[in-house]
C-alpha cells in the first residue's frame, strides 16, 4: 500500500516562469485558491527570488537551462513543468532538469495533484541523494579504518586487537567506525607534530 502524504500548501510561495501572461495569471489564480503566494516571470527567474521560493512552476515548451539559476537538474525545491505541446525534445529537456511533476496547461484544475506528486518526488530524490552521500562517505572511510588499525597495531598490538580497540572507541563515542578511525588518525598527526 502506498502512503499518500497529506499536504497543505497554504502559506507557501511559488514562482511561475512562462512566456504567456494569460498562463501566468491562470496559475496564480489556482495558487491563490490553495493559499500559495505566487508571482510570475516571463523570462529568466531572478536568482535570489527563485532560491527563496518553496516551489517553481516552469513552461516546458520554452524552458532553457539559462532561465534557471541552478545547474541543470539541481533545483533546490520541487519543480512542476507546465506542458503546452508534447514535443519529445522539450520533454527530454524537462527530464534533464529533474522536473518533479508535469501538468498540462489544459488541466490547471489538477494543480494540487501535481504539487503533491512534485513534493513527494522531490523529497524522495533528496533522500536518495543523502543516502548516496552517506555511502560515499563510508566508502571513503574504509581506507581510514585500515590506516587507523595499522597505527594502533604499531603501538604493539596485533591487527585483530587494534580493530577491536577501534570498534570499542566507536561504540563508546557513539560514532561510526570510520569517524573513530579519523579521530585516531588525527590524534596521531597531532602527537607527531608535538614531537617535532
Amino acid at each position: 500500500m502506498i502512503d499518500v502524504p497529506q499536504h497543505n500548501f497554504a502559506g507557501r510561495s511559488a514562482l511561475i516562469l512562462h512566456r504567456s501572461d494569460d498562463a501566468i495569471a491562470r496559475v496564480v489564480e489556482r495558487c491563490d485558491r490553495l493559499g500559495i503566494s505566487a508571482a510570475g516571470h516571463r523570462r529568466d527567474l531572478p536568482t535570489a527570488e527563485a532560491m527563496a521560493a518553496d516551489m517553481v512552476v516552469i513552461d516546458v515548451d520554452t524552458g532553457h537551462d539559462a532561465a534557471l539559476p541552478w545547474p541543470a537538474g539541481e533545483a533546490p525545491m520541487p519543480v512542476i513543468g507546465l506542458i503546452g505541446s508534447e514535443s519529445p525534445g522539450r520533454l527530454g529537456w524537462a527530464l534533464r532538469q529533474n522536473v518533479d511533476a508535469f501538468l498540462p496547461l489544459s488541466a490547471l484544475g489538477n494543480l494540487f495533484s501535481a504539487l503533491v506528486i512534485a513534493h513527494a518526488t522531490f523529497e524522495r530524490r533528496q533522500d536518495l541523494a543523502r543516502e548516496r552521500a552517506e555511502v560515499a562517505h563510508l566508502r571513503a572511510g574504509r581506507l581510514d579504518v585500515v590506516r587507523a588499525v595499522i597505527a594502533l597495531a604499531a603501538d604493539g598490538e596485533n591487527e585483530a586487537l587494534a580493530l577491536k580497540q577501534l570498534r570499542t572507541m566507536a561504540m563508546v563515542g557513539r560514532t561510526s567506525l570510520e569517524d573513530a578511525a579519523r579521530a585516531v588518525l588525527a590524534a596521531g598527526q597531532t602527537h607527531r607534530k608535538g614531537q617535532r
